[in-house]
């Protein structure tokens, strides 16, 4: 009970995160369409987006074969009727083992969703934390297959674990986490305690 309610704080704290990010945004935006000399205004990316479909405080479960894989939680979500993919701003997914458990926590600015909602692909500051091991790892884009059984990068990677900073190329990891592996590796600093 007690994992369900800190998963459940965490989720809290990040959606009001990312709400407070978007209310931000939405008032630079509004104040720079003030101060413009036109009638129309700046248009944003959000305006530019002409989707079939828009779902604000999205909540989505991902399942293979009936068992949750994880729990995605977005800002919004952009779809289309005529392609197999959804556009997801301000996405935080939530990995779980096959007992419930947190297993791994994904962060993004956006990613791009599966319709079949079990491929996502998240990108723009995109980290993922482990939390049994205390790793980090940064990177530009992470794709997350859970019918492919990984979780992987192939653009430039920072992994931070037990104060030391190890780059890489690209890396990947299985969905347990348990055989993570980073490619092209240059060791960087390391805080001793």
């Amino acid at each position: 009970m007690q994992s369900v309610m800190n998963t459940r704080q965490y989720v809290m704290s990040t959606l009001h995160s990312h709400a407070l990010r978007l209310t931000l945004a939405a008032l630079v935006s509004s104040s720079a369409a003030c101060s413009a000399d036109s009638e129309e205004g700046p248009t944003t990316e959000l305006e530019e987006i002409n989707a079939d479909e828009i779902v604000y405080g999205v909540s989505r479960r991902i399942t293979q074969e009936g068992v949750q894989e994880a729990l995605l939680f977005a800002d919004s979500l952009f779809m289309w009727r005529d392609s197999a993919y959804a556009r997801v701003i301000g996405l935080t997914l939530i990995v779980f083992d096959e007992q419930g458990r947190r297993r791994a926590n994904i962060e993004a600015d956006g990613g791009r969703l599966s319709n079949a909602g079990n491929e996502l692909t998240a990108y723009g500051n995109a980290v993922l934390r482990l939390p049994d091991t205390g790793q980090e790892i940064r990177t530009e884009e992470l794709n997350f297959a859970p019918d492919e059984d990984r979780v992987w990068s192939d653009m430039h990677v920072v992994m931070r674990e037990s104060g030391c900073v190890v780059e890489g190329d690209r890396f990947q990891a299985d969905m347990a986490f348990d055989d993570l592996q980073i490619w092209g590796t240059r060791e960087g600093e390391c805080n001793e305690p």
